[in-house]
């Protein structure tokens, strides 16, 4: 019940629960109010802008889902023959490999 002495009536504490529901805002649907600043304008389309580094993960992420798939048959063939002592490792095209793997990694021009 209020007390209401001579026309004043006594204050309670606004707390952030009793502003929101005792004043009116952008939500509460009023004319006059402010419009809602997260609320995308009429016409206003969406965009994305992607980082070189997102770019580059797309473009991985696209080799390796047309990646061809593991050769079970192959595998089990080198591991046979690694195990009896048959693999011979040829050493310059395993270095020509990892020099092509740097300039892939770090674009660095062909020489």
């Amino acid at each position: 019940m209020p007390t209401d002495i001579n026309g004043f009536r006594p204050r309670t504490l606004d707390t952030n629960d009793s502003k929101a529901s005792t004043r009116p805002g952008p939500s509460t649907g009023r004319a006059g109010s402010a419009p809602n600043p997260s609320a995308p304008a009429a016409g206003a389309t969406d965009s994305v802008h992607l980082t070189d580094a997102a770019t580059r993960l797309q473009q991985l992420d696209e080799q390796l889902a047309n990646a061809p798939a593991i050769d079970r048959a192959r595998v089990e063939e080198l591991r046979q023959a690694i195990t009896e002592g048959r693999y011979k490792v040829d050493t310059v095209h395993v270095a020509d490999k990892l020099i092509a793997l740097e300039r892939t990694l770090f674009d660095a021009p062909k020489r």
